[in-house]
């Protein structure tokens, strides 16, 4: 009886297998008399059949030691075991041949590779047709000097690649230290490059892998750096002690001047009824805004350090670290320096090391051993201060603001800080100013300061930034933490806008997913599962990252084509069950891009054209499980109906390994005991239409009814539309309001284009609790309010000829009714489709606003930073309600009564005024305003009460005009 083999081949004739068990020992009997008995693809020895008992227990010994300095890949690839024994699997391995040979060389070696049979059958395992001379010339350099990634590269793209070129792969040397085919399957790769390559020509599939080599490699090389910098800094085990010392010295200056203030009368009475002087907190705030200067320079100058050494970097820093050392005089820095017995021993202000550096490295002295390890000593606390002025800006600001600042600068000049503009000359920005859209804190002395950096650099777009910037925008409390982010293994840190201050995070837990840009084969799984799921290669692209770019924002359009996945409701409730003995999370796959982001990390092809398909029809549920100690996923499982119920069609490791038999074992018992599932329905077909021919032609698409001229005038207008800053602040903002689509304690993480689509998926129910979740977590209403004004779609029709407008109804894509059939396959139109959805997404979250406009959580946000549109549109919506529902609401004129109290005044009926621009805006929110007269009439002006809090209307109408 023969025994099938893996890759199809069988046992040659005369001969046996045999399997080796546990501690070497053999099986009761060959592999031929245990059909069934043995797992798919286990390693087993062929030999002679007429081989005795002490040649078989040797040969499986080898094999033993030989998978046990490899992996069970390894026997596949025929390894000569002695005694006329070789290795082989049996039928069921995953991959293929050049798998096993590959795994086979890194045992083996150079030295060994002759036990892998004849050079040339080896060659052609590797590369196929084209396995010439040269190539394996090349192949061979390539075993002897061990640069395994490059020979697992070439053997992966030898399907798509000639014979010249997979030389020129076999050349390549990573840097020292890099590995960018660290693990993964070559035949994995190879469909993986087979799916995103295929469609170019040979010179420019070469081209695009060696810019994923030389990517990866950047990438890596990155990362070293940053873990280089890491480790020259101080350990922060004892950064408590220079966060007390820091604050401290800053209580130790308000309690000197409270006893200068009372004097004999310092008692705990006379304390507490003490206030400071009205400039106090003005200054607190500056001398942190000096300290965030100087924690910055020495933060970025201790990373140059890191990277090209310190002769290179106090040249290309001095200038900014002489800009900052400016900022503090000898005195000050005496003081911060001065302490106390018991004392920490670094200064309390970063501005003293900073100073101290200057000296060490003044010009014309010489660098000599001693120097350099004075200045790596003082740097290496460049991370703890950062950290520690970040913290207590975080902490102390909002305080300040609500409590000291406002009432200070009403009684003083407006906030200035000289030394910032001096600071920003010598250093420059690092972080683009006109993408700044954190609003400015409140100062009364400079009500023009309204807008944010970028709006008003918009404005005045010949204006130098540096004169432009305040210290009101806090672009320098983002630079503290963009300088901290390389200490933390990030290029930058996050900012979010916030309502007071901005939201920053710059060592946030690193992304459990995230390392597919590290390795060959998960980056190029992230982009192949894309082009899987329906997104297109761009036909032209000269490298890796532009592939990888243009893919993804193909994939915004693919994955609105596809949807979700449905989920039968029998499997629907194992989301986030933790599977017994197995200890594992359960995540179900619901969208495309979900399976890409698995695929990605796990290097599978979870994500194939075929996969997709399935889960859309609901012919399987797919799933992730994860460690729910670290988040990472331990396997993919594709569960089906079964007679009677569920069973496992596939469960599979990263890189397509198998799991753990235990593991196994719990995750089939589990699946097996789910719900029996209803009978499935048929998929209803959708009803075709009889095409009606004219002369033989065919029926012509709908699309094309439209005028190829209006069609390209309205592409160009959206395009030029969707590249404005607007758009991209609106995105942003829905980027942040998507997030409450995440699992609990996992914010969900969405680029910009992708977060617009997921919202527009969602129900007005769902719209209203998103709404609701991120006004709750410090989205501010306002700023969504601002996001939602921008449709672009609506914009680029407005701007076409008037006649064009009228063509087939081409003004109905700036409402929310239903579309004639010429412009529902205009807007599936890649170039349409994000500008409709944005249109979509502007009107469903407007009705949540509506469906909140007494919530007092919308109330609270809209109260803190009030926008005239959005207070008028709330109080008309509140107003046309049915009276039978005015709970929670406050009158604010008297019936029939058209000026409404405050400044500035205003009439509701002004054909001009607020109140009669905002009705469009209201009858968006929901409300009935053809009874706005009536109900004004009748009852007079309401608002919701949760939007007046001290000061009632009149001062909630006056916020909104500052």
């Amino acid at each position: 009886m023969s025994v099938q083999l893996a890759f199809g081949l069988t046992a040659a004739a005369g001969s046996r297998c045999w399997l080796p068990t546990s501690g070497g020992r053999l099986a009761p009997r060959p592999a031929e008399d245990r059909a069934g008995a043995h797992p798919p693809g286990a390693p087993v020895a062929i030999g002679p059949a007429e081989a005795g008992p002490e040649q078989v227990r040797e040969a499986c010994r080898q094999l033993v030691l030989l998978v046990g300095k490899g992996t069970e890949a390894v026997a596949a690839a025929g390894v000569d075991l002695g005694g006329g024994f070789t290795s082989a699997r049996l039928a069921g391995a995953h991959g293929d041949r050049r798998d096993a040979v590959l795994a086979a060389l890194r045992v083996l070696g150079a030295d060994g590779a002759d036990r892998l049979g004849d050079r040339s059958a080896r060659l052609v395992a590797l590369f196929g047709p084209s396995a010439t001379k040269r190539v394996g010339a090349a192949a061979h350099t390539a075993v002897t000097e061990e640069r395994w990634a490059a020979l697992g590269l070439a053997a992966a793209a030898s399907d798509l690649l000639g014979p010249e070129q997979l030389e020129r792969l076999l050349e390549l040397r990573a840097p020292d230290g890099v590995d960018p085919f660290p693990r993964g399957a070559a035949s994995t790769l190879a469909e993986h490059f087979s799916l995103a390559l295929s469609g170019y020509p040979q010179p420019r599939r070469l081209a695009l892998i060696l810019s994923l080599w030389e990517q990866v490699c950047a990438r890596l090389r990155h990362r070293q750096r940053l873990a280089r910098l890491a480790a020259t800094q101080t350990k922060a085990d004892r950064i408590d002690r220079l966060r007390k010392r820091h604050q401290d010295f800053f209580d130790g200056a308000i309690l000197r001047q409270a006893g200068y203030s009372l004097g004999n009368r310092m008692t705990l009475a006379g304390a507490a009824r003490w206030r400071p002087p009205s400039w106090w907190a003005t200054w607190e705030i500056t001398w942190l805004l000096h300290d965030a200067i100087a924690a910055t320079a020495l933060l970025r100058f201790a990373r140059t350090v890191s990277d090209q050494g310190l002769a290179a970097a106090i040249e290309q820093h001095r200038g900014e670290l002489l800009a900052a050392d400016a900022i503090l005089d000898e005195d000050t820095r005496s003081k911060a320096a001065r302490r106390r017995e018991g004392d920490y021993s670094h200064p309390a202000r970063p501005g003293c090391y900073l100073h101290q550096v200057l000296q060490l490295l003044a010009p014309g002295r010489a660098i000599t051993p001693k120097t350099e390890n004075a200045v790596r000593i003082r740097i290496a606390m460049a991370r703890n201060y950062g950290e520690v002025v970040l913290d207590a800006v975080t902490e102390h600001l909002p305080a300040f603001e609500r409590q000291y600042l406002h009432h200070c600068w009403r009684h003083q000049q407006r906030w200035q800080a000289g030394h910032l503009r001096r600071w920003r000359a010598a250093a420059g920005f690092t972080r683009a100013p006109g993408g700044w859209e954190q609003p400015p804190l409140e100062d009364a002395h400079a009500e023009e300061l309204t807008q944010p950096l970028a709006q008003r650099l918009a404005a005045a777009p010949d204006a130098d930034p540096v004169t432009v910037e305040e210290p009101h925008d806090l672009l320098w409390y983002a630079d503290l933490a963009d300088a901290l982010a390389p200490f933390a293994g990030h290029e930058s840190a996050t900012a979010v806008p916030g309502e007071s201050m901005p939201e920053l995070s710059y060592a946030g837990a690193a992304d459990q997913e995230q390392p597919r840009a590290d390795s060959v084969p998960l980056a190029a799984a992230e982009v192949a599962q894309l082009v899987a799921f329906g997104a297109t290669p761009p036909p032209r692209c000269r490298s890796w990252t532009e592939l990888a770019e243009g893919v993804s924002a193909a994939a915004v359009i693919a994955e609105a084509s596809v949807g979700a996945f449905p989920i039968p409701s029998e499997v629907s409730t194992v989301d986030k069950q933790v599977i017994p003995g197995a200890e594992l999370v359960v995540e179900l796959g619901r969208e495309p891009r979900q399976l890409a982001a698995w695929s990605g990390y796990m290097g599978n092809c979870v994500g194939d054209t075929w996969y997709a398909e399935v889960a859309r029809r609901g012919q399987c549920v797919l799933m992730a499980l994860r460690d729910p100690a670290h988040g990472r996923i331990v396997a993919n499982l594709d569960i089906r109906r079964h007679t009677g119920g569920w069973h496992v069609h596939e469960l599979r490791a990263r890189f397509n390994d198998d799991l753990d038999e235990s593991l196994a074992t719990h995750i089939k018992t589990w699946v097996t005991g789910l719900p029996v599932p209803a009978p499935p329905e048929p998929e209803p077909l959708e009803p075709v239409a009889p095409t009606r021919a004219r002369g033989g032609g065919a029926r012509r698409n709908a699309a094309t009814r439209l005028p190829a001229d209006l069609t390209r005038e309205l592409t160009a207008e959206v395009e030029r539309e969707l590249a404005t800053t607007p758009v991209a602040t609106a995105r942003r903002t829905y980027v942040t309001l998507a997030r409450g689509l995440g699992r609990a304690g996992q914010p969900a993480d969405f680029d910009p284009e992708a977060a617009v689509i997921a919202l527009k998926r969602l129900s007005p129910a769902e719209h209203v609790d998103l709404v609701r979740t991120a006004l709750d977590n410090g989205l501010g209403a306002t700023a969504l309010w601002h996001a939602t004004r921008v449709r672009p779609l609506s914009t680029a029709v407005g701007r076409l000829d008037p006649a064009q407008r009228e063509y087939d109804r081409v003004a109905t894509l700036t409402g929310a009714g239903p579309l004639p059939r010429s412009l529902r396959a205009l807007v599936r139109r890649a170039a349409i489709t994000p500008a409709y959805a944005m249109d979509e997404v502007a009107r469903a979250v407007r009705a949540a606003i509506g469906e909140l406009a007494r919530d007092e959580t919308l109330g609270r946000s809209v109260a803190r930073r009030p926008a005239p549109e959005l207070v008028c549109a709330l109080a008309i919506a509140t107003t046309c309600a049915a009276p039978s529902t005015m709970d929670g609401v406050l009158r604010v004129t008297e019936p029939k009564q058209a000026t409404v109290p405050g400044f500035p005044a205003c009439d509701l009926f002004d054909e001009n005024g607020p109140w009669q621009r905002a009705l469009p805006a209201a009858a968006e929110l929901g409300a009935p305003v053809r009874v706005f007269a009536d109900r004004i009439a009748e009852h007079g002006l309401f608002i919701p009460a949760a939007l007046l809090g001290k000061g009632g209307w009149p001062a909630l109408w006056q916020r909104a005009h500052r």
